[in-house]
């Protein structure tokens, strides 16, 4: 795979003078990041992640993916700072952040366990009251309080809601055990 830089919309602030002489220290970078010898080595999962990764994760995030699109008029997703950040980012960047007010044949996506405001519980727990839902919780260590606390709540709301609740811990090995909630019907 390739990248081509377009400096047409850069002016002089990347020309091609200024960027043919600090092309040695491009390579130099470059090769740092590819050969994985510069600091921060450890943290490089990410340079060959378009075609390094685990094929069988991705499959069973996908049919889950489908199964929540199918049975769910509502996705919340619970977690906190880079926890939950992620998957605002993508939403927002292949979507918009108006994606709620335009969702049309998928569930809308709501976010909770950022902030310990009970009026935003509250609302969320509105919105959610009459309507079929999946929780997704991310959260590394499972024990921080905003999280911890709006998993209990929406776990409670589905124990009511459904008669069947499935408690799965996380899929990826190494990670720290910690409750994951899914609800099948």
């Amino acid at each position: 795979m390739s990248v081509r830089l377009n400096t047409s919309f850069v002016g002089e602030a990347a020309d091609a003078a200024k960027l043919s002489a600090i092309q040695p220290e491009i390579t130099a970078a470059h090769e740092k990041l590819h050969n994985g010898t510069g600091a921060g080595n450890a943290f490089l999962g990410w340079v060959d992640l378009p075609v390094n990764y685990d094929k069988e994760e991705f499959a069973r995030i996908k049919a889950a993916a489908e199964k929540i699109k199918k049975d769910s008029e509502i996705l919340i997703v619970i977690g906190i700072g880079g926890s939950y950040l992620g998957a605002r980012a993508a939403i927002e960047f292949v979507k918009s952040q108006k994606y709620n007010d335009v969702a049309a044949d998928t569930p809308k996506i709501y976010f909770a366990g950022n902030t310990i405001s009970s009026s935003t519980l509250a609302e969320l727990i509105d919105i959610c009251k009459d309507k079929d839902f999946s929780v997704n919780v991310i959260s590394k260590s499972g024990t921080t309080t905003e999280p911890a606390l709006a998993f209990r709540i929406f776990r409670d709301l589905l124990i009511k809601k459904l008669s069947l609740i499935h408690i799965s811990e996380p899929t990826r090995p190494g990670r720290r055990k910690g409750p994951h909630l899914c609800h099948y019907r």
